[in-house]
């Protein structure tokens, strides 16, 4: 299961979207460190859904710490239902990064990487269908 989740949110930070925008508007950011909170998925508060029944698999939360030195960490909180058991599980994750405009591209531990667009506060990820929005805290 662990698999599955982290794979998922890999393959969704590996393969992200950018967007245009005006300059004057949304400035090319010079740094992206910081804390940003997983906000939405595809529009809709947590948490996602990401397998409806055995078992059913829930994100609850997620955290990109992303520091100045070019590196960042992740965190991620699932609740796993199997039947009326209910636990919760943590999934760390680790990588580089490096920003160019408005691209933040991650590498992660397991040599997977992808890009991210950063506009303001707001760091998108969007691949295969599923739109994740994080927030700088």
């Amino acid at each position: 299961m662990r698999r599955m989740l982290v794979s998922v949110f890999t393959l969704a930070t590996v393969l992200l979207s950018a967007c245009g925008s005006d300059s004057s508007t949304n400035p090319t950011p010079t740094s992206i460190a910081g804390t940003w909170n997983l906000s939405t998925v595809n529009g809709a508060a947590l948490p996602y859904i990401l397998q409806a029944a055995n078992p059913k698999v829930e994100i609850i939360s997620d955290q990109i710490v992303i520091s100045a030195s070019g590196t960042f960490t992740q965190s991620t909180q699932a609740r796993i239902t199997q039947g009326t058991t209910v636990s919760t599980s943590t999934l760390p994750d680790n990588g580089t990064y490096s920003l160019n405009g408005t691209a933040a591209t991650f590498v992660f531990s397991d040599g997977s990487a992808g890009t991210a667009t950063v506009s303001n506060n707001t760091l998108t990820i969007a691949e295969s269908g599923i739109s994740l929005v994080y927030i700088k805290q």
